[in-house]
């Protein structure tokens, strides 16, 4: 095995999510459930301890005690186990206090929980996101389950480590043409919230969870619908989540709505398999009005037009080069930069919906052994404050909304209701007659 050096550093990525944790609770988090046999706790706990081997960041804390911040190794990372629980009466429960729980800079950043219940395991895995955005965080899984399954072919499996460079934004930025760098500059990652908040809380305490699924039958009829308009499955919920909010918060009529959409910038480097886990995202601002009275399949033609324009501008790679060149002034300089920014932009009755559609969760590459989960869904970042950050995942032929929310801030009755109108307006959208 190569040898792993003692020190890593530090993207701009990773510093500016770093500092914003003082808004917001970072860490991405994904849910498997189990059928049948149980997974062997001792092998898990072996995959584990080689993943911070095979990406040699997540074994590592991070530091900002100089003037850059950089990732160190960690020297006894056999120390680091996972959380084992014996049949647990709510599982569901369980999980959300596991996914509400702290990765710290202290490390390593990622964990683990094992849940055994009468009708199978659940597996809860969440990273830091300081470290790892959504598309890592579902390659730390894949992760997982390839050390736990080889690990039942060879118990004395050593992993080689992943040391290639940790792509940046400036690797995406000089991966652009001349053309697209100019249209990426027009794209903006920072909005002003001009949606009513839903109350005023902003405490930040209590951090959980509510998710719901739109089952098989229904998200088929959703991708037959959006297929048959030239729309993704991405466009058709967004279009959900959009309407779902106009109708629970009752926005201006006479503005451009904030609307913070995530976007993964890998697909503007030539090769972006077998990356070590990055951050590799960028949020920025779809500004739609609202528009009374409204049909879902009009909304739908606006939030296509405007993911097209957001595609001419790079999805947001401007953005994620700049904040390369501000970390670059340091740690310190950065963290001055983007308090200002929160200041600026804050609103203690204002707020905006940002929406992460995490993709795709491969069912080929979450086999831990011989066991294949039967569902899966994501979590995401959540505020400490009222705004409202579904996450959508997609396992099998299943599609998830999950949304964190501080109990301190926002009530639960209400969270309830709005992922009530997110699926209803799909439902209303997509009889099952059109699948």
């Amino acid at each position: 095995m190569a040898q792993i050096p003692e020190r890593f550093a530090a993207t701009g990525a990773d510093a500016a999510i770093s500092i914003t944790r003082e808004v917001t609770y970072q860490r991405i988090g994904v849910s498997l459930a189990f059928p049948g046999e149980r997974l062997d706790a001792d092998r898990l706990r072996r995959a584990v301890r080689l993943s911070f081997d095979a990406e040699p960041l997540v074994g590592c804390e991070f530091r900002t005690d100089e003037r850059k911040p950089y990732w160190k190794r960690l020297p006894d990372l056999d120390a680091a186990s996972v959380f084992v629980e014996e049949e647990a009466a709510d599982p569901d429960a369980l999980m959300r206090a596991f996914q509400a729980s702290e990765v710290s800079d202290e490390g390593p950043q990622a964990a683990v929980c094992l849940v055994h219940t009468g009708d199978g395991d659940v597996l809860g895995i969440k990273i830091s996101h300081v470290l790892a955005d959504g598309q890592a965080a579902k390659q730390y899984a894949y992760l997982l389950a390839d050390l736990y399954t080889r690990l039942g072919e060879d118990p004395s499996l050593a992993p080689e480590p992943n040391l290639r460079a940790r792509p940046s934004g400036r690797d995406v930025w000089d991966n652009l043409s001349p053309q697209q760098q100019r249209d990426a500059k027009r794209a903006k990652s920072w909005a002003k919230p001009t949606w009513p908040a839903p109350h005023t809380g902003n405490a930040g305490e209590g951090l959980t969870y509510r998710w719901d699924t739109i089952p098989r039958e229904r998200f088929a009829a959703l991708k037959s619908y959006g297929s048959e308009r030239g729309c993704t499955v991405n466009d058709m919920m967004l279009t959900a989540v959009l309407r779902a909010c106009i109708s629970r918060l009752d926005p201006p009529t006479d503005t451009p709505l904030s609307l913070m959409y995530t976007a993964d910038l890998r697909r503007y480097l030539p090769q972006s398999t077998e990356l070590p886990i990055s951050n590799l995202s960028i949020s920025g601002s779809l500004d739609i009005e609202r528009i009374d009275g409204e049909s879902f399949e009009d909304t739908l033609a606006r939030v296509h037009r405007r993911m097209g324009q957001w595609a001419t501008m790079c999805h947001g790679a401007g953005p994620l080069a700049s904040a390369e060149r501000m970390a670059s002034l340091g740690y310190g300089a950065t963290k001055l930069f983007l308090g200002l920014a929160f200041r600026a932009g804050g609103s203690a009755d204002k707020t905006y919906p940002w929406f992460t559609n995490v993709g795709i969760l491969d069912d080929g590459r979450l086999v831990f052994g011989d066991s294949a989960p039967r569902s899966a869904f994501m979590f995401g970042p959540a505020t400490k404050g009222p705004s409202i950050v579904p996450v959508i995942s997609t396992y099998g032929d299943a599609l998830t909304v999950c949304m964190g929310y501080c109990e301190s801030d926002y009530d639960t009755a209400s969270v309830e209701q709005l992922l009530e109108s997110i699926t209803s307006e799909i439902d209303a959208a997509c009889p099952l007659e059109c699948a």
